[in-house]
């Protein structure tokens, strides 16, 4: 048996983590008002569960001045999901709604259809031993250097991130071609960037992602929280989260080995 998946499951067997986690699926929220949520608790004794889930990857945290708050992520819970629910049940359920949905545009003569609005959110980081500046300058400067590139579709073009307000996130081909990405909404020098667009999703989707550079002891963390929302399957959040952990690894590996 996996044994991430094992650590999931004993996390979530105790009655007080299962609550945190149902607090958090309205939003983010700062370990303060998680903990007046539980008079009978002590603060350090809901910081305890909240390690035990940070640790199994259920919460992600982040640092904004002296508050530190807490974020649900769905990803391990999928994966058990994927392991423990019948897939037949899931294949006839499916097969179902969408006999049903075909059905009722049939019978209405239209072929416009519905789809559901989804939310969802992803967060990660990582720390780099530069100063934040450096990182900062990186990130812009050498896009097409850490950004992410699958074996399915490799890059023919520059990535290019202009850094200013209205810039483009956009790969530039060879013959002259450019798919946006997202626009730049905020930028503050060494400090946040802010990129809002479709990600080249052809579906009704939109996505907001925040880059924040903090000091981290004598190096820096570049932290991600990219929220998404529209039409969009199941495995999109989880096609992201690897997308930023690559590119993060990436920017770590240019910006600690290239000596600027």
């Amino acid at each position: 048996m996996d044994e991430s998946l094992d650590a999931i499951w004993k996390a979530l067997s105790d009655p007080t983590r299962r609550s945190l986690l149902d607090a958090l699926r309205d939003g983010s929220m700062t370990t303060g008002t998680l903990a007046a949520r539980y008079p009978s608790l002590t603060r350090f004794a809901v910081m305890k569960h909240l390690r035990v889930l940070e640790g199994v990857g259920l919460v992600v945290t982040r640092t904004e001045g002296r508050h530190r708050w807490n974020s649900l992520n769905a990803v391990p819970l999928k994966r058990v999901y994927d392991r423990w629910v019948t897939k037949y049940e899931d294949y006839w359920a499916g097969s179902l709604i969408k006999l049903k949905s075909f059905a009722e545009r049939e019978a209405m003569g239209t072929k416009i259809g519905t789809e559901e609005c989804r939310v969802a959110i992803v967060e990660t980081a990582i720390q780099i031993a530069a100063p934040r500046e450096k990182v900062f300058e990186t990130f812009l400067s050498d896009a097409g250097e850490w950004f992410y590139e699958s074996e399915a579709s490799k890059k023919t073009g520059p990535v290019r991130i202009e850094p200013f307000v209205g810039g483009k996130f956009s790969i530039v081909y060879d013959n002259g071609d450019e798919n946006l990405l997202a626009m730049v909404t905020l930028i503050k020098k060494n400090k946040e960037l802010r990129l809002k667009g479709d990600y080249t999703m052809p579906n009704a989707f939109i996505a907001n992602v925040t880059v924040k550079f903090t000091d981290e002891g004598d190096g820096c963390t570049v932290a991600i929280h990219h929220r998404m929302a529209g039409e969009f399957d199941d495995d999109l959040p989880a096609g992201f989260e690897e997308g930023w952990q690559d590119g993060l690894n990436k920017l770590k590996a240019l910006v600690e080995g290239n000596g600027k």
